[in-house]
């Protein structure tokens, strides 16, 4: 983290845009969004990104924003350095992916964004986690790679604003 541009003392968000198909991405403008916002409310805060090296673009686009508040591991970092970062991080917001589990289970508060995935099936766990999912919508969750609408609603419904909110509220919490 240090030779990547940590500066010691500021707590790490991690954010996991890392959805498995376009159904389950979050719009990389609002993972931006939701980081400035972030760190306008916590300016001892960088943003951290462990994506696999076929998300190069989306890393590049988060972190070519954020600048020097932004920590781009990706490629980077293997499992076991990518599971010790998402322990000591403050907070994880994460599509339905590894790094989502390596942090509810280390009690890292976490917030899920799911959309065609059944929280049934693998949402976090615990009073330090949260999902935010389709079930409530008619069409949801679909398990379609594509939207069949076109627009993602199950995810692009949420603005960063919102999820800043729930995001803050689990990021005061940790498991007992």
């Amino acid at each position: 983290l240090l030779r990547h541009g940590w500066k010691a003392g500021f707590d790490l968000v991690v954010l996991n845009p890392a959805g498995f198909s376009p159904a389950r991405a979050w719009p990389v403008a609002n993972y931006i969004e939701f980081a400035r916002l972030w760190i306008e409310r916590h300016p001892r805060s960088q943003i951290v990104l462990l994506l696999l090296p076929r998300k190069r673009a989306k890393a590049t686009e988060i972190s070519s924003a954020l600048g020097e508040y932004c920590i781009d591991l990706t490629g980077g970092a293997d499992q076991l350095e990518a599971f010790a970062i998402v322990g000591r991080a403050r907070f994880v917001l994460s599509e339905d992916g590894g790094l989502m589990h390596m942090a509810w289970t280390q009690g890292t508060p976490t917030l899920a964004l799911f959309s065609d995935s059944r929280r049934d099936w693998s949402a976090p766990q615990g009073s330090w986690s949260d999902c935010l999912d389709s079930s409530d919508l008619p069409c949801g969750p679909c398990g379609l790679p594509v939207c069949k609408f076109g627009d993602n609603r199950c995810l692009t419904r949420y603005s960063a604003a919102q999820v800043l909110e729930r995001a803050e509220k689990l990021a005061r919490t940790r498991p007992a």
